[in-house]
């Protein structure tokens, strides 16, 4: 019997992490998942994919399944923007704050679930308010005890040591930077280097359709998800409005509604809308135990058309494929949680990322083993 073959094009979140992290990450989950599933799934050594791409291939014995996973490799152009200096994190974060605060389209936004909205303030309000609040109620006390000079130092000390221990603690260092770049996507036009390598991903997924393959699924994590629209705009636009029965785009811990809701992101909105227009598979995954994601909310919301795209969008019910010890202590852990869409649960789910990737069913039928088991 002739081997299925797949090809995945996976494009990370906003990580200045490359290809090696998260060969390393399904490298181990896939340990786990045949030691559960009693699979084969081997995973092959890295190797360059030029000009920015890494791929590997996975394989499995039974059934005989092949599969090239290509890295869209973009960490490079994420080191560009990833800020540095404290000094300017702080400034640029605010004014981020000030920009998504005035420009959102907060009627629909206060449809979003409350953990989203409190998690999108949290490192803000951390390492921005918190620090002035404690300077308020430490200033006094301090001066009293230890008169001006000293009392202003010591309370400048505390109240930014204990905010950015408390930054520190929720990863917000890496969630002021995300916050500060997607406020640079939201403007008109993407920056240079961004729209030229999303560009340039795009032509290499639409080079794939020409060749022999049994399923094309595109990929995207977090951030990702928000570059993968003016991608699969361009693929759409490539295509006539309609992509290959075999093509499949699945968002993981999509945040695509961040920017679909900003009311000055006209450039995206019509990038959004196009993508909407689209036929093709989608499969969406967001959990609310995640608070970096917009889950349960159609990233199609804030277009005037119908969305024609055949989106299945669902939670991967962490609470169920996983122990209720494992899952407390993932849900405590925002971070981790937002990479727990390609890890391996307590129990194997019909849509598991290492399934998804490695099997030899289909995405269509992944969705409806999903549907069967879930009701």
């Amino acid at each position: 019997m002739q081997a299925f073959k797949r090809k995945i094009f996976y494009l990370s979140g906003f990580d200045p992490r490359g290809a090696r992290y998260y060969h390393q990450m399904f490298g181990e989950q896939a340990t786990l998942f045949n030691a559960m599933a009693g699979r084969h799934v081997t995973v092959g050594k890295r190797r360059r994919e030029p000009p920015h791409s890494v791929a590997w291939t996975i394989e499995d014995r039974d059934p005989d399944t092949r599969t090239d996973y290509v890295f869209l490799g973009w960490d490079d152009v994420v080191r560009t923007h990833w800020v540095k200096n404290p000094l300017a994190l702080l400034k640029r974060s605010a004014a981020a704050y000030w920009n998504f605060t005035r420009l959102l389209d907060w009627p629909i936004v206060k449809t979003f679930p409350f953990g989203v909205r409190f998690a999108f303030y949290y490192p803000g309000v951390s390492a921005i308010a918190l620090p002035i609040l404690l300077g308020l109620l430490l200033c006094l006390p301090a001066i009293a005890l230890l008169g001006w000079g000293w009392g202003l130092a010591v309370t400048a000390i505390v109240a930014v040591a204990v905010s950015m221990f408390i930054v520190k603690k929720i990863q917000g260092f890496w969630l002021l930077r995300f916050i500060i770049f997607n406020d640079t996507l939201a403007n008109d036009r993407l920056p240079p280097d961004v729209e030229a390598r999303m560009n340039e991903f795009a032509d290499q997924i639409a080079a794939s359709f020409d060749e022999d393959w049994d399923e094309i699924l595109f990929v995207t994590h977090s951030n990702g998800s928000i570059m993968g629209v003016p991608m699969m705009a361009r693929l759409l636009d490539r295509f006539g409005g309609a992509l290959p029965d075999r093509f499949g785009f699945v968002t993981l811990g999509s945040c695509i509604a961040l920017i679909g809701n900003r009311k000055d992101s006209h450039r995206f909105h019509e990038m959004l809308a196009q993508v909407g227009r689209g036929d093709f598979r989608w499969l969406d995954i967001g959990s609310i135990t995640d608070g970096a994601c917009i889950a349960g909310i159609d990233p199609c919301i804030s277009t005037r058309e119908p969305r024609r795209a055949r989106l299945f969008q669902t939670s991967p019910r962490w609470f169920k494929y996983c122990d209720p010890a494992t899952y407390q202590a993932r849900r405590r852990n925002k971070y981790e949680t937002h990479f727990d869409y390609l890890r391996t649960f307590d129990r194997l789910s019909p849509l598991d990322y290492i399934a998804l990737s490695s099997g030899a069913r289909p995405l269509a039928q992944s969705i409806a083993a999903f549907e069967a088991e879930n009701g």
